[in-house]
């Protein structure tokens, strides 16, 4: 450490540091005498006491020693602080500080102490050397990242306030814009502003702006940033990237391609892959289709003639096509079909995965039975097929779909149990205890596999000490599975646990998951069972609200004939 002393000691305070010492070392022994003699007696008086009259000036010569001595202390300490021994080098500051109270030494003592973790007496040490000196820069930065790292914003704030007042430096500003971040959100726009005017809109700062923007709900002013940024960088993919994910996430749809046409010329696969693929899970995504097919329409007419060997490009135009019911969707799904190679298996799955989640039947279905006869080996694509089948109560279709997975697949465990739980439903009770078998033996510790046989023996009474077993192998793996404690509630309630039953459910529906319709229909029934008539009320209307399911309908009819 570059030690810094900037101010000697004075005269003054080393003749009184020194006579101290002199006086109290002297104690022990007699002071020297100096004779008066009077007529009468001779009087003995000691020389002059610090604590009786102004000490004699020292010397030049023990000036200099004395200044001699705190500079060798101060090599020493700084010497132990860059081996990091700052214990040590503390104990060597202390003794400094019999002989100069100087800003340096606290701030010295500030480093070590938080160099050692101390981070309350590293505060308490800076505070002193600022006091002392004012306009030491050194101290006042440390002490406000103390003031941070012992989570003192509102001090820190204060801190970085004060040197941006004493000078102008950008990193006082990135300080202050982070730290009023977390305070005051609004006062933060104007330190960030700054920032990006001072760094010519450096692209981290402008990302970081604009989630602050978006935070603070200023959806124009996050968009003119994008602009901003891209009109300062056009060649910028980073910068056209942050414009284009802003536009998307105020589904401002048609903007976003406006810019895509704008560098299409020079623009390249890689690039565009990443737009395209959000852009096609945004437009899915929008409940309002409003002009959405006419926009597709005029941007697939610019982009037809663009050569393109990406399938993940080509997937998301011939989806968005099919989507608008534009005529280019056939040609544009048989060039992603012929351009698609082993490597897309996995993305073609989960593309599978995404238009399911967000309702998309149509293209959803579609999707799944080409890309199944493009890989005649993969037995996924039917599986899914056959789960959403079962979702729309089609059961004949679903196990179709589901014996053709596992046709292609044997080792497709899931399909197994699917359709297990399909032949329970139909009561074909041996069938469905086949095809649970078939899943366990691939994979015993399955929680889904076990869960589901579980509910199915639940269901007809069977077995009941097997299906807890196997329905707390599931729970001890997910415990907070609101379709598992369902499982396990409704087998206490079969077993004669009426009260444990109800918390169970209740915990389930405590659980911060999608709203589950069998959980209220199961809580109606137990309560029904108990003549809480009012409560299972209650609870089947919810059930109902959720799912209009034949089974919530006529059990809300028996309870209307109760």
């Amino acid at each position: 450490m570059k030690m810094k002393i900037t101010s000697g000691i004075s005269l003054l305070n080393l003749s009184m540091i020194l006579l101290g010492i002199m006086v109290f070392w002297g104690c022990t022994s007699p002071l020297p005498e100096t004779n008066i003699n009077t007529v009468n007696k001779r009087i003995v008086k000691p020389l002059p006491s610090i604590f009786r009259t102004k000490p004699s000036p020292l010397s030049k010569a023990d000036s200099s020693r004395m200044a001699g001595i705190v500079l060798d202390y101060y090599l020493q300490a700084s010497e132990l602080q860059l081996r990091d021994q700052h214990d040590e080098a503390l104990k060597i500051y202390k003794r400094i500080l019999h002989l100069d109270t100087s800003a340096m030494t606290f701030y010295s003592m500030g480093m070590s102490y938080y160099k050692l973790l101390k981070t309350d007496l590293a505060i308490e040490h800076m505070k002193k050397a600022v006091l002392l000196e004012p306009n030491l820069i050194i101290a006042r930065e440390a002490l406000a990242e103390f003031y941070i790292d012992h989570e003192q914003y509102d001090k820190a704030l204060i801190a970085y306030i004060d040197l941006d007042s004493m000078k102008s430096d950008i990193k006082y500003t990135y300080a202050l814009a982070a730290l009023t971040e977390i305070l005051f959100p609004e006062e933060a726009e104007k330190h960030f502003r700054k920032l990006i005017n001072s760094t010519g809109y450096e692209t981290d700062i402008v990302n970081r702006f604009g989630m602050l923007l978006v935070r603070n709900g200023k959806e124009e002013e996050f968009i003119t940033l994008m602009r901003e940024h891209y009109a300062m960088h056009p060649d910028n993919s980073k910068a056209r990237s942050l414009l284009i994910e802003g536009l998307q996430l105020y589904a401002r749809s048609e903007e976003v391609l406006t810019v895509i046409e704008g560098f299409l010329p020079t623009a390249i696969d890689q690039e565009l892959e990443d737009y395209y693929q959000a852009l096609l899970m945004n437009i899915l995504i929008r409940k309002d289709t409003l002009n959405v097919n006419g926009m597709i329409e005029r941007h697939l007419m610019k982009v037809k003639d663009y050569n393109t060997s990406s399938w993940n490009m080509l997937i998301s135009l011939a989806l968005m096509a099919e989507f608008a019911q534009h005529e280019t969707a056939d040609a544009l799904h048989q060039k992603a079909l012929n351009r698609a190679d082993t490597s897309h298996v996995k993305q073609t799955i989960g593309l599978a995965y995404e238009l399911m989640r967000m309702e998309r039947i149509s293209l959803f279905i579609t999707h799944c039975k080409r890309y199944a006869q493009k890989y005649p080996e993969e037995s996924r694509f039917h599986f899914l097929l056959g789960i959403q089948a079962r979702e729309q109560d089609k059961f004949s279709e679903a196990k179709s779909y589901l014996q053709e997975a596992i046709r292609r697949n044997p080792k497709e465990g899931d399909a197994w149990a699917e359709m297990g739980g399909i032949f329970g439903h139909e009561k074909a009770y041996r069938a469905s205890d086949s095809c649970f078998g078939e899943a366990l033996k691939l994979d015993s510790m399955n929680a889904m596999y076990n869960n589901n046989y579980a509910y199915s023996l639940t269901e007809r009474n069977e077995n009941l000490n097997e299906a807890l077993r196997m329905s707390l192998l599931a729970i001890s793996q997910y415990p907070d599975n609101q379709s598992y404690l369902d499982t396990y509630a409704w087998l206490q309630f079969k077993m004669g646990n009426t009260q444990s039953a109800i918390e169970i459910l209740q915990k389930a529906l405590n659980q911060d998951m999608d709203r589950s319709g069998i959980l209220h229909y199961h809580l109606s029934m137990i309560y029904q069972s108990i003549s809480e008539n009012e409560k299972a009320w209650e609870h089947i209307d919810k059930a109902l609200e959720i799912k209009n399911a034949p089974e919530y309908q006529a059990f809300r009819t028996k309870l209307l004939q109760d």
